[in-house]
């Protein structure tokens, strides 16, 4: 059965070695449904985190390939049990100076955050996991949205 795996993998911050994994999915076929990069815990050290989806058989070849490329020191298959996940949404909304208190409100009500007014635009932060974060996007989709950007998954095991 084919579901959602949580990767993460600790890596030297070096040019080239986001090639590397990247071509390593795209031989296996298998589709980045997220990825998110940042420094770690480690000097020199980056940590990246993959959502992709595949079955357990699949995912565990997968980590076994990603041991293997150069200035990969760590990958891990996170547990969906034990790791909590969150992802940053940034959207701008048309809206209507007539409406700002309408969508300050909803704002409020989903707990987002509005972190700019333009003349008939607002910009709005939402943080949640990936749930909450499509729920958001869709309770926007009606004012219509006019840019939306996402971090992608970050995770981390409990």
């Amino acid at each position: 059965m084919e579901n959602q795996k949580t990767i993460s993998l600790l890596v030297k911050d070096h040019p080239g070695v986001m090639q590397r994994i990247t071509s390593l999915f795209t031989r296996r076929g298998y589709n980045m449904e997220s990825i998110t990069v940042g420094a770690s815990e480690e000097a020199g050290l980056s940590r990246i985190v993959i959502v992709t989806t595949c079955d357990n058989s699949q995912v565990d070849q997968m980590v076994n390939q990603l041991l293997k490329l150069i200035d990969v020191y760590e990958a891990t298959l996170l547990s969906p049990q034990e790791t909590v996940t969150r992802e940053l949404a940034l959207l701008k909304i048309n809206v209507e100076p007539s409406m700002f208190e309408e969508m300050t409100n909803l704002v409020k009500k989903i707990q987002a955050t509005v972190l700019d007014i333009g003349t008939k635009t607002m910009i709005i932060q939402a943080v949640g996991d990936s749930e909450k974060i499509n729920a958001t996007v869709n309770q926007f989709i009606p004012y219509g949205i006019c840019q939306l950007s996402r971090t992608g998954v970050m995770a981390m095991e409990k």
